[in-house]
């Protein structure tokens, strides 16, 4: 079955800019994360379709390629170059039977060429996706991990080429050490690569029974990681070579351990922002007053002046969530919300009739307007 199309599997159109796929990704990670749709099988798979579609889009090379290839943007857009770069030119196909020796069997030959070669040639091993879940408060003061993984790791025993060489190097008994061998098609001759050795010359020796000639194992590995504060959900931590295992002896690839930030009961998050509604009296909305904020960091003293209306924001500079680059932390935007006292004597409420006879205030203004 075909690979859903990455850009539709984040629900953008093509070729949207790496900031929409960002954005797009954060949203669609709050909605389908595991956490948040407990025994959900199909929000656990779309969450792995998002998560993987995103770890190349995000990723400029690999979205600079996809982009210009789509599906086959890992092979390096071979189909465009013509199978791995082998030309015909010069050649009147025209005139040539298209039978049994004739350039569709050539058209095979070249094509089972290319791709023996592609097989060959060692590549860098897939990086892996580790997401975790954090706290607000962990997220704003950073948390040391330890985790225990499985990916696969590079056989010792052959070096992760997948076979034993024997007696050292020996030339290959299929080519005899030339790394090519004869071709015939009708009237012409050609001469391809080997598919024993890949066009090496070297004796390629025997499957290694300890990784099945695959040149990889599976393993569990416990790996420690410092989550830098101030993450945000989509944030990465990388782990070098800590992926899977290359092929024909390669480098790793990168373990990417991803966070996903639980919402707070109290504080709610705007990018390096916080915000928080603090309830003060109607006596200290009216006379103003000195009240305690809460902080992730503990408490802070804001000073409320009189009049304040219920829905006034205050900004205390730099009590927000830090930055992992090390930039100046965001701040805390402190929404006031009026309480209504709740009035039980007579004596209260005959001093809020006085108040109300000596401040005959109308905060409805539309009012005013009747009959206009």
């Amino acid at each position: 079955m075909a690979r859903r199309d990455l850009y539709e599997a984040l629900e953008l159109p093509p070729k949207a800019s790496a900031s929409e796929v960002k954005k797009a990704y954060k949203r669609l990670a709050r909605k389908y994360h595991p956490d948040l749709n407990p025994k959900d099988k199909s929000a656990e798979e779309r969450f792995k379709e998002i998560s993987e579609a995103y770890a190349i889009l995000s990723d400029p090379d690999k979205k600079k390629k996809y982009d210009s290839y789509g599906a086959a943007w890992d092979s390096g857009g071979e189909a465009e170059k013509g199978w791995d770069g082998v030309r015909f030119e010069g050649f009147d196909f025209n005139g040539q039977p298209q039978g049994a020796g004739g350039f569709s069997d050539l058209f095979e030959s070249f094509l089972g060429a290319a791709q023996s070669r592609k097989q060959a040639a060692p590549s860098q091993g897939e990086d892996l996706i580790y997401p975790i879940t954090v706290t607000l408060g962990e997220a704003f003061a950073g948390k040391k991990i330890r985790l225990t993984i499985r990916h696969t790791v590079s056989c010792k025993s052959c070096g992760g080429t997948g076979r034993i060489a024997s007696g050292g190097r020996r030339p290959c008994r299929r080519c005899g050490g030339t790394g090519k061998i004869g071709l015939s098609k009708g009237p012409f001759s050609f001469a391809q690569p080997c598919p024993s050795c890949h066009g090496t010359g070297a004796d390629p020796g025997e499957p290694c029974k300890e990784c099945g000639g695959s040149g990889a194992k599976e393993a569990s590995e416990t790996v420690d990681a410092a989550i830098p504060a101030g993450v945000d959900t989509g944030s990465r931590v990388r782990l070098k070579g800590k992926g899977q295992a290359g092929s024909g002896g390669a480098q790793p690839g990168d373990l990417y351990i991803e966070t996903h930030v639980q919402p707070h009961p109290l504080f709610f998050r705007e990018g390096p922002h916080l915000k928080v509604k603090v309830p003060v009296t109607f006596s200290e909305a009216v006379l103003g007053a000195k009240i305690e904020v809460p902080t992730l960091s503990g408490g802070a003293m804001l000073k409320i002046p009189p009049g304040t209306a219920s829905g006034q924001v205050f900004r205390l500079r730099e009590r927000g969530m830090p930055s992992p680059r090390g930039a100046a932390p965001g701040d805390l935007l402190a929404e006031v919300t009026v309480a209504v006292p709740s009035v039980v004597d007579e004596k209260s409420k005959e001093l809020l009739r006085e108040f109300a006879r000596l401040n005959p205030e109308n905060p409805r203004s539309y009012n005013s307007s009747k009959g206009s």
